[in-house]
């Protein structure tokens, strides 16, 4: 017996000291002696976690709470490992009743209050988060997932002020950054933008003012500046000024595969090997810009590599996996990743995104592959120095575009993507038009530029009978932030804007189908949810602007040859909607002519063949 509990210490000493090999060992030693407590399993469990054998771990905590019914520790740990195993109900579960025993369990209510986030279950979060600080008035992960909750939710004032507490409890530089980045998701007027961003530069200035470091930005930080590219400004020199401000606090972000070093343009043999990233290889909009050119690239000419953060499996995913191309997934470590990517000693590596999510965003400051680019999967500049080139194309760039890129930019004489028609448009025989004036746009809620309010307003006034429907927000609260905001332009037309609730997607592909205009979003126009609204042969009204991102539905247009429906200023927009909503001879003729363009903007090879001679040439310019 006296053997057995030494055992027990020993593997307990070696858990605390990192040899968590040996631990796993000692105590799965104790357990076939015969006779092992509830707390062997238990830690055991804890132990099989750390090694990521996560089944073997979730038994061993179910013995050890078969025989302690009572122990909070057991149901928090085993609620660890459901997360882990991505059985998050289960994991609730045992996080309530671990609650229940130990009601002054702080870091259950914080995981809790996660679960629920990612459930979309904002104020059960809120609640979780707010009774963690309650028992703990210090506890750091609870403000720092609070204010990100705040943040998801568009109070981008409480998200800075908890952050700020957190900040005021720690000195945390992760905090400081996540911060200053903090943006409105409907911002209210373009005052509060110039506001905004001069509070961005005036803080990335003092940050780099001081010598700080992060050693792990993922985890630290955990956010990019997403929300800027909205703002229909220039964003060029916040861009590099972010990322100069990254590169002298995380110097790790600094790295060069060792090919790289020795690599010799156009003497290098073989045929190129292009890598594509993105964390969004799965059914989203990013997928469906880039499969196509991803898998019609000729095989005899390039060996492609798909890299992917995601782990989401799906019929997308399924699709990159087995089309014959070398798929790798990317652990969620940054180092990990890089390491990952530079085995393949890639000629070329290409984001199909960059600035949507951290991963990536981190990624690109790497030097991966002697030729680096990225496209328009957010379209806006990284400001990131060894990202090369930003693919986009001359129907969607305005004169001296260059001057708003850190990258040289490479302009197509096509549109950068090659998009197959969406299936849920195959079949469409003749365009369905509504019984009134039905007027959809479809566009995410932070697209809508506070300029947008007063030309949705015009409209409603100058068609009476019209209606305008919009998709609720990801949040509840998006919707109410921008009605307060409209209601300053369209007062007394309000009641004819309807928010829709969520669609599914043969929801949102029937509301398409049966409107009479789909208006694009000024300052950010649509990208796939053009290429959709087109599929369904109706007509997407467009304003382009002074920046690609306000463009991109312009651009479809032109390789179209269908320009009626891009307007040249505001009151041409209003005119071109209210014309096709009263004339129909005018409005048949223009689905008509979109009904003809498909062919030139669905399954169209033109983009494929362009990125290959580019990668061709490129091999041998560096």
């Amino acid at each position: 017996m006296d053997d057995v509990k030494n055992l027990y210490q020993e593997g307990l000493v070696a858990f605390a000291s990192g040899n968590i090999e040996l631990a796993n060992d000692l105590l799965a030693r104790v357990i076939e002696a015969g006779g092992a407590s509830a707390e062997v399993f238990a830690n055991s469990g804890v132990i099989n976690r750390e090694l990521g054998n996560f089944e073997i771990a979730r038994d061993l905590l179910k013995i050890a709470i078969d025989r302690v019914p009572d122990n909070s520790d057991f149901y928090y740990n085993l609620a660890l490992v459901y997360g882990d195993l991505g059985e998050f109900i289960f994991a609730e579960n045992n996080y309530q009743v671990a609650i229940s025993i130990n009601p002054d369990m702080t870091t259950a209510y914080n995981n809790l209050g996660n679960i629920r986030k990612n459930n979309k279950d904002f104020e059960g979060a809120l609640s979780c988060y707010r009774q963690a600080i309650k028992i703990d008035p210090n506890y750091i992960a609870a403000y720092k997932n609070l204010a990100d909750l705040y943040e998801t939710t568009g109070d981008h004032t409480a998200a800075k002020s908890t952050y700020n507490k957190a900040i005021y409890l720690r000195a945390d530089i992760g905090l400081r950054i996540r911060e200053a980045l903090v943006l409105p998701v409907i911002v209210d007027s373009k005052e509060q933008i110039l506001e905004c961003r001069n509070q961005l530069i005036s803080k990335l200035d003092n940050l780099m003012s001081e010598d700080l470091i992060v050693e792990d930005p993922i985890n630290e930080v955990g956010a990019t500046n997403f929300l800027l590219p909205y703002h229909g400004l220039d964003d060029k020199e916040i861009q590099l000024k972010i990322s100069e401000m990254y590169l002298k606090v995380c110097p790790f972000l600094s790295f060069e595969a060792p090919h790289v070093r020795s690599w010799m343009a156009g003497l290098e043999g073989g045929i190129p090997r292009i890598g594509f990233v993105s964390s969004f290889f799965h059914t989203h909009t990013i997928s469906l810009l880039n499969k196509s050119l991803i898998n019609g690239l000729p095989k005899a000419r390039f060996e492609v590599f798909i890299f992917s953060f995601s782990e989401v499996e799906d019929s997308h995913s399924q699709g990159f996996k087995t089309g014959g191309l070398k798929f790798i997934s990317l652990p969620k470590r940054i180092d990990e990743a890089r390491q990952r990517i530079a085995e393949a000693e890639l000629d070329i590596l290409y984001f199909t995104d960059i600035g949507m999510e951290p991963l990536t965003y981190f990624l690109g400051f790497a030097r991966l592959a002697p030729v680096q680019c990225v496209t328009w999967g957010h379209p806006v500049t990284t400001g990131l120095p060894n990202i090369d080139y930003f693919v986009s194309s001359h129907l969607i760039e305005p004169e001296n575009a260059q001057e708003s890129y850190s990258e040289k930019l490479l302009k197509l004489n096509s549109l950068p993507s090659c998009v197959t028609k969406p299936n849920e448009f195959q079949n469409i025989l003749k365009h369905e038009r509504s019984d009134g004036q039905r007027i959809f746009c479809p566009q995410s809620l932070f697209k809508y530029h506070p300029d947008f309010d007063k030309i949705l307003g015009k409209i409603l006034r100058a068609l009476p009978d019209a209606s305008i429907q919009i998709i609720d927000g990801s949040h509840p609260a998006w919707s109410d932030l921008l009605k307060t905001r409209m209601l300053k332009q369209t007062y007394d037309v309000s009641d004819r804007i309807e928010i829709l609730p969520r669609q599914n997607k043969k929801e949102i592909a029937d509301l398409m189908r049966t409107a009479d205009v789909i208006l694009d979003t000024p300052h950010f126009s649509g990208g796939m949810t053009t290429f959709e609204s087109l599929a369904a042969g109706t007509p997407v009204v467009t304003l382009p602007g002074k920046f690609m991102r306000s463009r991109v539905s312009f651009g479809i247009y032109k390789q179209m040859n269908v320009m009626e429906c891009v307007s040249k200023n505001p009151e041409d927009y209003i005119e071109i909607t209210k014309r096709l909503c009263l004339d129909i001879t005018f409005s048949k003729m223009v689905k008509e002519k979109i009904k003809e363009g498909h062919r030139n903007i669905f399954d169209n090879r033109t983009a494929i063949d362009h990125h290959a001679k580019f990668f061709e040439k490129v091999m041998f310019e560096q």
